[in-house]
């Protein structure tokens, strides 16, 4: 599945046990991509494991 700005996505851990960050794609560069976090946070990602979270559809 591909990644587009706006998609809200979570990091794949690296521990057992451990909660994954969730955060908004805020752009993508290339291979990698710019994210603000749940907590605020903004970082920049160049090959990390993210998960697109899908969202319930409006009727």
């Amino acid at each position: 599945m591909r990644l587009h700005s706006g998609d809200r996505v979570q990091e794949l851990t690296k521990r057992v046990g451990q909660i994954p960050r969730r955060g908004k794609i805020l752009s993508l560069h290339g291979s990698s991509v710019e994210i603000e976090w749940d907590d605020g946070h903004v970082s920049s990602l160049a090959g990390g494991y993210l998960i697109p979270i899908r969202t319930p559809r409006t009727r």
